[in-house]
């Protein structure tokens, strides 16, 4: 409810002006003062959005009211009255910032016509400032999407000349949400003033793609992750019947991490393709608190299982972890470490079809190492073999990449999604992710919004067609969700877009 200021020394009128609003019904609290000395006084405490003051009252007249309630709130409506028809009077209210001048005796309808065009005017500028406030956040998600997606730090540098991008610097850990089948994009409602009601602190929201979202919060933020991505699952799980991923990130320090922890995110999301009994995905963090065999153990059983889907990165990733435990407090024998690499070597050779005659003296050799530095090297020079022999059919990874693509591009306007995509190519979904980021440095899913969103553009520039039309003919579900991607994509509405396009054609 917007609340008025009536300046009057006289009560009667004071109480008659008090009526032609409630007449009205314009639903507004009515504060009254009798002077401007006792008016300002309730500007300081109460704030009011409309301010009707008399122009001659003792202690301070209208127009120096009106001067100093500028000051407090530039926005104020200020409607002046006086029973003078001096038009000096009316200059000076001009100068000050009053909105309206209306000479006494007051008549009601043009009161009305006054209170009418004061409301209208209240009305305008707040959707306007909501405006600018929803342009802010969609330029500040613009720049925030292409910073993670390059890290350079123009884009920076760019983003801090029209925004207060400053938390960049600040942020502290990063979420991934990822959901299937398009959650973010057909979710029903704002998943962002969702979770912003239930969290009790705040942060910084991205929707990156229609199946992924980030949250980023400041270095603030002091809290379990690991607690806070499980209440995240089961209030998602309770609120919109569906189970989602979650990625912690580890703590990040300065802006120039953000990039970096996205790609971690990115490389724990993957494990949803191999930890099909997982939703949370943590950094591998205190190492000095690890068991004597608890870590290795730990890498071993995941390495072995990155052997067996020809994941490499992942595959690297634990064979690095898994040597560097060495450096942490008691370290395991030689006899474990011989076994335990001889028994993944092995692993490795059968998954390359070795015939076992062609890598037994490999295994026989494993029996003389002398100690764990050669058992180790050993098993790095048949990684390397491994990863060279996966990319010895690169040329069959490309060509079921350009499959993929080539299926995009005719069919972007259907509903695809990575599951579906990995079947036409026969490959598993962890596999498909994977090739597809390395040859074309971008997931799967970003890679399908930014072609859709690139003809979208196409449609834009080049037809009349409706923004609805352009939405369902470009693969989106839903024009909001299109209209939000369009602009954090382009950093502009669609409607706006095309209006530029055309200006541009016109000059």
């Amino acid at each position: 409810m917007r609340s008025v200021l009536i300046v009057d020394d006289e009560r009667i009128e004071r109480e008659g002006i008090a009526a032609l609003l409630q007449m009205g019904n314009y639903n507004l609290e009515i504060l009254e003062a009798v002077n401007g000395k006792e008016a300002l006084t309730i500007l300081k405490e109460k704030n009011p959005e409309i301010l009707l003051s008399d122009i001659r009252m003792p202690f301070m007249d209208g127009i120096e009211l009106t001067r100093q309630a500028k000051i407090m709130n530039p926005d104020m409506a200020v409607v002046i009255f006086s029973g003078f028809s001096d038009f000096n009077y009316a200059k000076e209210a001009i100068r000050n910032g009053v909105l309206e001048y209306i000479l006494k005796p007051v008549d009601p309808q043009e009161f009305k016509n006054v209170m009418d065009s004061v409301m209208s005017y209240l009305d305008k500028k707040k959707q306007n400032e909501e405006a600018m406030q929803k342009n802010q956040e969609f330029l500040g998600q613009y720049f925030l999407h292409k910073f993670i997606h390059n890290g350079k730090s123009e884009i920076m540098d760019d983003a801090m000349k029209i925004l207060d991008v400053s938390w960049w610097n600040r942020t502290g850990r990063m979420l991934l949400l990822n959901g299937d089948d398009g959650f973010f994009e057909n979710y029903d409602g704002d998943f962002e003033q969702m979770l912003t009601e239930e969290l009790p602190f705040s942060f910084h929201y991205l929707n990156y793609d229609s199946d992924s979202s980030i949250l980023c919060f400041e270095q603030n933020v002091k809290v379990d992750f690991q607690i806070l991505a499980k209440h995240i699952f089961e209030f998602v799980e309770k609120s919109c019947g569906r189970q989602i991923y979650i990625a912690v990130s580890s703590q990040l320090e300065g802006k120039e991490a953000i990039p970096q922890g996205m790609k971690e995110l990115e490389s724990l999301m993957e494990n949803r393709y191999y930890r099909t009994d997982q939703w949370i995905f943590m950094p591998d963090t205190n190492w000095e608190n690890k068991e004597n065999y608890e870590l290795p153990l730990e890498m071993v059983e995941k390495m072995e299982e990155d052997i067996r889907l020809h994941d490499i990165a992942h595959l690297w990733e634990h064979y690095n972890k898994f040597m560097k435990y060495k450096e942490y407090g008691a370290g395991f024998s030689y006899i474990y470490m011989n076994f335990v690499c001889t028994n993944l070597i092995k692993s490795m050779y059968t998954q390359m079809d070795y015939p076992v005659e062609k890598y037994s003296n490999v295994i026989e050799k494993m029996f003389h190492v002398e100690n764990i530095q050669e058992v180790a090297e050993a098993l790095e020079e048949t990684i390397h073999l491994f990863e060279q022999k996966l990319f010895s059919v690169k040329n069959s990874n490309r060509s079921e990449v350009e499959k993929v693509k080539s299926y995009i591009y005719a069919h972007y306007q259907e509903d695809i999604n990575l599951e579906f995509l990995s079947a036409e190519v026969y490959l598993s979904p962890g596999y498909m992710s994977y090739i597809f980021k390395k040859e074309t440095g971008e997931g799967l899913a970003q890679f399908i919004r930014k072609f859709r969103l690139e003809k979208a553009k196409e449609l834009l520039c080049t037809t009349n067609k409706k923004i609805v039309q352009v939405c369902a003919e470009t693969g989106f579900t839903n024009p909001s969700y299109f209209c939000k991607s369009f602009r954090e994509y382009y950093g502009c509405s669609p409607d706006r877009f095309r209006k530029n396009e055309i200006q541009r054609e016109t000059m």
